[in-house]
């Protein structure tokens, strides 16, 4: 039987941990308590870690249990609000323009949270489960202890909504869409817009979530307990 290591589990699923509290939690300070906690409960549980399950659906089946306690006060967004939110003035920008671009980016990756909330909280967890985590449709079952094909049903669901969210919405996802953006003239002064219209078509959604992971990393919420 493996030995549970806790620098491998913080190196192999602290990042991606840190991941779902962000977008499963508008707020980042919240979210960053429901990372860390997860990490107090995986120490916590280590002891009993039988190997009768792999690592990664354990470690994930606590970080569901975890966060999902941080859920309570999580809203779902309407067509209708994603909308009205999108009509409101332009957002100005005064700041250094060398540093414009992430401050562009940061807006943008609040509003890819935002959008995964036209789901509720069960569905974005499978959502992101699925797209992002790039599980397994038998693990997330095994995880969210619901069948396989409830499962399924779901994440294609979810899919079908958040794009749909997006290509309504987003600049960067469909630049030829109809997207009031807060700060679409931004986005364009900075040519980000250009830069993701260049992701191909075939499994975008997860290309372009996974795109800002990469281009827009996050301090690891778990290395403020390790460290």
């Amino acid at each position: 039987m493996n030995q549970f290591d806790p620098d491998q589990a913080f190196r192999e699923y602290g990042p991606m941990v840190s991941t779902l509290a962000r977008r499963l939690i508008l707020n980042h300070e919240v979210a960053s308590e429901a990372a860390q906690e997860v990490w107090y409960e995986i120490i916590k549980s280590a002891p009993s870690y039988k190997n009768e399950c792999s690592l990664s659906t354990w470690i994930y089946t606590i970080a569901k249990r975890t966060i999902s306690r941080y859920l309570k006060n999580e809203i779902t967004y309407s067509s209708y609000e994603i909308n009205h939110y999108m009509s409101l003035e332009p957002i100005d920008y005064t700041d250094n323009e060398k540093e414009k671009r992430e401050w562009v980016k940061e807006k943008c990756d609040h509003c890819l949270t935002a959008f995964c909330h036209c789901l509720n909280n069960e569905a974005r967890l499978i959502f992101l489960f699925h797209q992002i985590v790039n599980l397994s449709y038998n693990q997330i079952s095994e995880i969210m202890e619901l069948k396989e094909e409830n499962i399924r049903k779901i994440a294609s669901r979810s899919r079908a909504k958040v794009k749909n969210f997006m290509e309504n919405n987003c600049i960067l996802y469909n630049p030829r869409g109809n997207c009031r953006c807060r700060i679409r003239q931004h986005i364009k002064s900075v040519k980000l817009d250009l830069e993701y219209s260049k992701l191909e078509k075939a499994a975008q959604l997860t290309r372009f979530y996974l795109k800002f992971e990469k281009d827009l990393p996050r301090q690891n919420y778990w290395i403020k307990i390790i460290t």
